[in-house]
């Protein structure tokens, strides 16, 4: 049996991540791990050496796929049921909310936000596997126009409020958040069409947990892929 004393992110190392530098399902953990201030260790692998599938990986995960957290003899390799064991074996500061309507919401947006990442992934896929010089405007074109509708949903369910499930933090806005900076990344602009997706994603940038875990390789290189001109 693999025990770890203490809790192991095993995620991407975002240098080894191409074009997109970073990877959504890990950042959203380490972001729960932060803004619970658990204290854990930070394992990064290098998906161009596919460490990710080395024989260690796989006995902790058969699928082959990170983030994985170890935390004593438990190996979780799904991001909602790292989500759901967080909270359940550390209940201090709670990213589910505690009273009933509101943590109903939370978990609805939550599963809900696997559509963002369904149409996301889409589109980041194509860029990370895609070489500039052979990108196909059309394709990229309609991916992205795929992620921009998904995003009408989140705009209007911000209406009124700061989070997506009533007035606290959760983990619906790390699993949103996540994908969409992402996509500002890659030059995607929010202002005109999503000012409330443009509000909440400043608004989380000055927390703490986010400022913390910032995918380094962001400070320097900006993409255009997104935007009007490009897509």
């Amino acid at each position: 049996m693999i025990r770890e004393e203490g809790i192991v992110l095993y995620m991407p190392e975002y240098a080894s991540v191409r074009v997109i530098e970073c990877s959504p399902p890990s950042w959203m953990v380490l972001l729960a791990l932060e803004e619970k201030s658990l204290p854990y260790k930070c394992q990064e692998l290098s998906f161009a050496r596919g460490e990710h599938r080395s024989p260690e990986m796989l006995a902790r995960n058969p699928r082959g796929t990170i983030p994985v957290l170890s935390d004593r003899e438990f190996q979780l390799f799904e991001t909602y049921a790292i989500f759901s064991y967080l909270e359940y074996a550390y209940p201090s500061k709670p990213l589910a909310p505690q009273e009933t309507n509101e943590h109903v919401y939370a978990i609805l947006r939550l599963h809900e936000s696997s559509h963002l990442k369904s149409h996301g992934m889409a589109l980041f896929a194509y860029l990370m596997k895609t070489p500039e010089e052979a990108l196909d405007k059309d394709i990229l074109r309609e991916r992205k126009d795929q992620f921009v509708n998904e995003l009408r949903f989140w705009e209007d369910y911000l209406e009124g409020r700061d989070w997506l499930a009533g007035t606290s933090i959760s983990y619906a806005d790390l699993s949103v958040f996540t994908y969409i900076a992402t996509a500002v990344h890659l030059g995607l602009s929010l202002q005109t069409t999503f000012p409330r997706l443009a509000a909440f994603v400043e608004r989380m940038k000055q927390r703490p947990a986010v400022q913390k875990t910032w995918p380094a390789l962001w400070n320097t290189n900006h993409y255009s892929f997104l935007s009007d001109e490009g897509a």
